[in-house]
């Protein structure tokens, strides 16, 4: 039950909570994904890309989060 409530991973004595590393690989991982979409110019149908780029980081978070949750 500890662990649940210290959830942290312990990165050269600095304790980094788990919610960041699931919101760095959610931010990258849209960011990528938008990176893919110009490529494709599949953006062009994107009404406003920044709020869409917005909802995708939300969206990851939760997914990533729902998978690596300690």
């Amino acid at each position: 039950m500890n662990a649940v409530k210290n959830a942290a991973i312990d990165f050269l004595g600095t304790f980094i909570p788990w919610w960041l590393v699931v919101g760095v690989l959610a931010y990258v991982s849209a960011w990528l994904l938008v990176i893919v979409l110009e490529r494709l110019h599949l953006t062009r149908h994107i009404w406003h890309l920044p709020l869409f780029f917005v909802a995708l980081v939300v969206l990851f978070f939760s997914v990533i989060g729902l998978i690596l949750a300690p």
